[in-house]
């Protein structure tokens, strides 16, 4: 666990939003993009479907976190309320991002959706809208999906967590930032 931000410039962080079928990521310079789905070989999903998925979320996201020289990423945590089909397959993408943070020494972040919507809007039931105008609100920032933005607020609270707020924001949604944790294989 880091518990103390980086001395000096501001640490290159990243955002993602994942979910079973697109991911958003929000790289360090402010850009966000969605990494989607390669298409089901046949009419239903089958296992190589979702392992090719897996890999190329992996692949595609650690291409970019390395690419970019991120040294954090904020990680929306899963929905554990919601109940499909899609849920084992996040959880495998999921992991298999997590893994890949851990051995190339990204720290992590894993933030709890409720804390996520409190940290952007100040109300942990947010909508996906109510987030999307607080980012209009607070950063002038608009984006082509909810999971861009998604990613984005993750990035945020991250390099506000590591005491480089990337705008100011009300106390009482900054309070979260006591209940989000940083870990990584090893210290910066």
């Amino acid at each position: 666990m880091i518990t103390s931000p980086p001395a000096g410039q501001p640490p290159r962080v990243a955002g993602l939003d994942q979910a079973a079928e697109k991911t958003g990521l929000a790289l360090p310079d402010g850009r966000t993009c969605l990494i989607t789905a390669p298409k089901a070989a046949g009419k239903t999903r089958t296992y190589a479907d979702d392992m090719r998925r897996a890999d190329h979320v992996e692949r595609d996201v650690v291409t970019s976190l390395l690419g970019t020289g991120v040294q954090a990423v904020g990680i929306e945590d899963y929905a554990f309320s919601k109940r499909s089909s899609a849920t084992h397959r996040l959880a495998e993408i999921g992991g298999a991002v997590r893994l890949a943070c851990w051995r190339y020494r990204i720290a992590v972040a894993v933030i709890n959706v409720k804390h996520l919507k409190m940290y952007a809007t100040g109300k942990g039931g947010a909508s996906k809208h109510d987030m999307a105008a607080a980012a209009y609100e607070y950063a002038g920032a608009s984006f082509r999906s909810f999971d861009e933005c998604d990613a984005a607020w993750a990035r945020w609270l991250v390099l506000d967590l590591l005491g480089h707020p990337a705008f100011p924001l009300p106390t009482k949604h900054r309070r979260v930032l006591a209940q989000i944790q940083l870990y990584c294989r090893e210290g910066w």
